[in-house]
Parts: structure tokens; sequence; C-alpha cells
């Protein structure tokens, strides 16, 4: 996966991973209740070779230990006992990616710390990427005309310039597009994947479900928009591939 990729598919995660605090809190509470079996582990996560902080460096933790004959039976007990919950935790809610069990073991990290905000989400980190700076802008040099305009005119000039502007932009353009989300409505789109993913409803009375269950915005407005069945259909199959759960 190339950086660009991975930058867009964390940041759909990210619009997902909002709207299960909005629409499914149920799920964090869930989560919340790892934090003793965290803190069992958490003393063995950072030892001189290893700092485990996130799913991944848990997952190769692990994976190189089982690889060390004898090594600490107890301690690799810890870690794979936190890893099966994790599996299991994401498992039951639908966010069995690596994406949404590192956002789970950062937070939980986080509140085996601050036990107060067990179950509210206090970090969503992005991947480690090198987003390339703005191509340089070169416009096409010119003369002044020092005796006149025999050889050259404003208009001409002017031309030049604005031809090496619309190529500089349209290169501005397809990085931004390489690296921006192709769906403008993610955010009404994750509600309702999380609806229908992680709470289970159906896709015809996703707005009746959350309109009873109360979940409306400060201005009383219902979180999960209406839409015919098709169209939230369509638009929880596209988050799916941005997501990284289905091949494009």
């Amino acid at each position: 996966m190339d950086h660009s990729e991975a930058w867009r598919r964390w940041n759909a995660w990210r619009y997902v991973l909002r709207a299960v605090e909005q629409i499914a809190p149920e799920a964090l509470e869930d989560l919340a209740r790892l934090v003793p079996l965290y803190r069992e582990a958490a003393p063995h996560m950072d030892r001189p070779g290893w700092y485990i902080y996130d799913w991944e460096s848990l997952e190769e933790a692990i994976e190189t230990l089982e690889g060390i004959p004898g090594y600490e039976e107890d301690f690799l007990a810890k870690l794979r006992d936190l890893r099966e919950a994790l599996l299991t935790w994401g498992h039951k809610w639908s966010l069995l990616h690596p994406e949404p069990l590192g956002w789970a073991t950062e937070n939980l990290r986080l509140w085996a710390k601050v036990p107060d905000f067990a179950g509210k989400p206090m970090v969503y980190t992005g991947p480690m990427v090198d987003i390339p700076p703005l191509p340089p802008f070169r416009p096409p040099e010119f003369s002044p005309p020092v005796y006149g305009a025999e050889k050259s005119s404003w208009p001409e000039i002017e031309k030049g310039l604005r031809q090496a502007f619309e190529s500089w932009l349209g290169e501005c353009r397809a990085l931004y597009e390489e690296w921006a989300l192709p769906h403008r409505e993610l955010q009404k789109h994750a509600r309702w994947w999380v609806a229908h993913r992680v709470k289970g409803w159906s896709l015809r009375t996703l707005t009746k479900r959350a309109r009873l269950e109360g979940l409306v915005d400060r201005e009383g407005r219902v979180l999960l928009e209406e839409a015919a069945p098709s169209a939230i259909a369509k638009a929880i199959a596209n988050l799916d591939r941005t997501l990284g759960l289905v091949p494009d």
C-alpha cells in the first residue's frame, strides 16, 4: 500500500470511528472492559528490543517472541490474551481490521492511565506517511522590452504565464486528488455504515431507529439522514472499498 492510499484509508476509518462514538457508544463501553487486561500486559510492552504501542506492534512482538524457544511464557500469555480479546471485540462490532484495532489499542493505553476517560476516544493517530510538497511553479522567462516591443508584447507574455499557471494548477490538483478521499459525504455515509454494520440495523429502518433511540445532534436533527435503501446500500458499498474491506 502506498502512502496516499494509507492516508485515504485511515481518514475514512476516522470518519467511521467518530461515527461509532456518535451512533454506537456501546461498542466503546465494551472496549473499555478490556482495560484490566491491558493493564496486566502493559508492564511487558516496553522492553529492550521492542515497544508495543498499537495493533501492528503487538502482532509483531508476539510473532517475534513466539520464535524464541522458552521465552517467558507468562509474559507471552498476557500479550496473547490481549490480542485475542481485541480480535473478539473487533469481530463482535464488525471492526476487525488493522486501523480500528490499532485505534482501540492506543485508546486502551490511555484509558489504563486515565480511567475517568475510559470509553471516550482520546486519540485518532494517523499513519506515518510522507506527504509530498506542492510542485514548484516555474514561470516562463521573459525580458522587459528594453528597446520597445518589437520582438514581444504583453499579451504574448501574459499568454505564456497563464499557460504555465494552468499547468502548475493541474499538477497541484492531481496531487490533491491523489490524497483526498473520493466521496464528499463520508460523514453521512459513515453514520449509515455504523448503524448498519456495527449496530445491525436494517437499511429500511435506520432513520426511524435513530429517532426512537434519540440519536440527534444539538439542533435536534436525526443523525441518520433519510434516504432510499438502495442509496444507503450503495454508499455503504463504496465506503467498504475506501476502507479496504473489499478490493476496488
